[in-house]
């Protein structure tokens, strides 16, 4: 009996197929371990530009939040990566909104690095910057921490 060429094509297939998604998976866990690692550093940088002694203390904290903030893009977040991450799929859903909140949060924070270098009172501006600038992504576009 002679097997037909399609049905080799078929399984063939269904194989690739298959093993793609186990790939795109994986390349999913690796891209939010990476995500939420770059949130955390920006979480730190936030918290030693608020903590910071000095002028120079808040520009450079300022400077490296804006840097790490600017790295929030469709590299950091590819559609699809949202299981087992805290994204909602509003910011696939919203691309243009949640990518220009990333670029005014960044903004934001160069804004408070040069102000505190040209000797200005950023006190304010630092105090203000989670909820405001932080706070314009994770409202709309971070689902809350699960309760344990």
């Amino acid at each position: 009996m002679r097997k037909s060429p399609w049905l080799f094509s078929l399984v063939a297939g269904v194989f690739l197929v298959a093993g793609s998604s186990v790939v795109s998976a994986a390349q999913f866990d690796k891209v939010i371990e990476t995500r939420q690692d770059l949130m955390k550093d920006i979480s730190a940088a936030g918290k030693a530009m608020r903590s910071a002694a000095d002028a120079a203390g808040v520009a450079a904290g300022a400077d490296k939040l804006a840097g790490l903030l600017a790295k929030i893009n469709a590299d950091s977040f590819p559609k699809g990566s949202s299981d087992g991450s805290r994204a909602k799929p509003e910011i696939w859903e919203q691309w243009d909104k949640f990518a220009a909140a990333a670029k005014n949060a960044s903004d934001a924070a160069r804004s408070i690095a040069a102000k505190a270098r040209a000797g200005e009172d950023t006190a304010a501006l630092v105090k203000g910057f989670g909820r405001s600038a932080c706070g314009s992504c994770h409202r709309p576009f971070r689902k809350p921490k699960e309760r344990s």
